[in-house]
């Protein structure tokens, strides 16, 4: 007897790194370790290492006709679940099984944050959702906004949170300062560790206003010219992101921020070993998987009270309601100097990251594939 067939979509591997490629690895990864009763596939349009059997398409991400196109692609090969992890579902046969996976909806709340093609695509939502027969939200707070946007859809929403990679429950094989040293030179290598440095992960898009803390670093750099930290970004550039990309280039000269737009496990996870603090300042977060990491790792995280980023800290981050930079260069100032609280912080962090596993998220979603199929 043939194993019911899923196929997760993994078009966006093939693409920039970002939150939903690295919610598609992780989840892929760790279904390839449970072994699973079924057959799931991964789909791609462009080759990639894959931890699971390939289907291919050709219909590639974001596609103006994508909904149509890739669905007669899918259903083709015999489906019994299609899991779309980019919010929009292809157009299925009504016998095939739909789950979408919802990260957030600030591109609902904020839509002028969004370049044109980014919010044609993530407009489907509101006429794609409804086909889906279960809808996974990341964090509570996503659920609940959700429900209060789709109400006729409230019993089809499950919470499942997102996972953190093993390689950042374990200690760097390396010397975390030596990795930096071979990815940024001893001499760049040598200022971040006389001076300290404060680590931000994320597409450099509106969202995630990089504006808001290149500000805030700019008051540090004035205030405490002699103690200010440095600043480390990591993250490629995202829709609308030129305006905040020359800002950044421009603090790069100074000398005093460096810029990875592709840093590696390897390398993230040393900066999170070196670092002395996580600073989230987002407007909008639907989990946040950097501060999990962060979390993970031991880092103190300082984040904006927004979104998801209370479910997801905790009483392990630390939180800023304001969104004036003054105040975030005095909260940052003040940690820095308070190593018994940045302490409570990394060890309550440590102790809360296990909460967020993928074989635990890869269990969830095979009991919602099954759940689907009955």
């Amino acid at each position: 007897m043939s194993r019911p067939r899923i196929l997760i979509d993994g078009r966006l591997l093939a693409y920039r790194r970002g939150g939903i490629q690295r919610y598609v690895q992780g989840l892929a990864s760790a279904l390839a370790r449970l072994e699973p009763g079924l057959d799931i596939r991964l789909v791609q349009n462009r080759p990639f290492g894959s931890p699971l059997p390939v289907v291919r398409v050709l219909t590639p991400p974001h596609h103006r006709w994508e909904r149509r196109t890739l669905g007669l692609e899918l259903a083709l090969r015999r489906p019994a679940v299609v899991h779309s992890p980019d919010f929009i579902p292809p157009r299925l046969p009504r016998h095939v099984r739909s789950i979408v996976t919802v990260h957030d909806l600030a591109f609902l709340d904020y839509p002028h944050l969004l370049s044109a093609e980014a919010e044609r695509y993530y407009g489907q939502l509101r006429e794609a959702l409804p086909e889906a027969d279960c809808i996974i939200a990341v964090s509570r707070w996503t659920a609940e906004r959700l429900q209060r946007l789709f109400p006729a859809l409230a019993e089809r929403i499950r919470v499942v949170h997102n996972g953190v990679d093993n390689c950042f429950f374990a200690s760097p094989a390396d010397d975390p300062w030596q990795t930096i040293a071979e990815a940024t030179g001893q001499e760049l290598s040598a200022r971040l560790r006389a001076r300290g440095f404060l680590l931000a992960v994320g597409t450099v898009e509106p969202r995630k206003r990089y504006d808001l803390l290149l500000e805030t670093m700019d008051r540090l750099w004035k205030w405490y010219a002699d103690s200010a930290p440095m600043l480390v970004v990591v993250g490629q550039q995202g829709w609308r992101h030129h305006e905040v990309t020359s800002r950044l280039q421009a603090a790069v000269a100074t000398r005093q921020v460096l810029w990875f737009t592709n840093a590696d496990d390897r390398v993230l996870r040393a900066l999170y070993a070196a670092a002395t603090l996580l600073v989230v300042p987002s407007l909008d977060e639907g989990f946040c998987l950097p501060a999990a990491e962060a979390m993970t790792c031991g880092l103190p995280v300082l984040a904006a009270e927004r979104g998801a980023l209370p479910e997801i800290l905790g009483e392990a981050g630390h939180l800023i309601s304001s969104d004036c930079p003054d105040d975030w260069a005095e909260e940052i100032m003040q940690l820095m100097s308070d190593n018994l609280r940045r302490r409570m912080l990394a060890e309550r962090g440590r102790s809360r990251a296990w909460r967020f596993r993928w074989e635990e998220t890869a269990r969830q979603t095979l009991a919602l594939y099954q759940e689907v199929l009955v």
